[in-house]
């Protein structure tokens, strides 16, 4: 899995351990249901535009890895109002997403895998990634 930041085609390369969490939990359709004073049914209803959230957490504590110099850069991406481009290298999944950062959901999270300071910058590191997908980039 590749981030790629947009404006100037930098790449941080991730490892295949993430899992996209909440993949399904999207609900593309906005609906609002009111009642007349009759009793019937009011209902408003459209197609979400953007926003769905795509949250990449490890599938356990043995993978989801990034190294520390790549986590520093992503880490600085993240405070960038930009476009980053997620790109999926799976045999079965190459679909790729126009995103960024989603802030409010706690946008980035790491912890050091060995549970001490890091040593040097190709330390490993834990990591959660949470982003906001904009329009599709496929």
């Amino acid at each position: 899995m590749k981030l790629i930041r947009k404006s100037t085609n930098e790449t941080v390369q991730l490892e295949d351990g993430f899992l996209w969490t909440d993949e399904f939990d999207w609900k593309p359709i906005e609906q609002k249901l009111e009642r007349s004073i009759s009793g019937e049914a009011i209902i408003q209803e459209g197609l979400k535009q953007s926003g769905r959230p795509i949250s990449l957490e490890p599938a356990d504590q043995n993978t989801g890895w990034i190294k520390l110099r790549d986590l520093r850069m992503v880490r600085d991406w993240a405070v960038l109002h930009e476009r980053y481009i997620i790109q999926f290298e799976q045999q079965h999944d190459t679909r790729q997403f126009e995103v960024i950062f989603n802030h409010e959901a706690g946008a980035l999270e790491a912890k050091p895998v060995l549970g001490i300071p890091a040593v040097s910058l190709d330390d490993y590191y834990n990591v959660t990634l949470r982003f906001l997908e904009l329009e599709n980039a496929d």
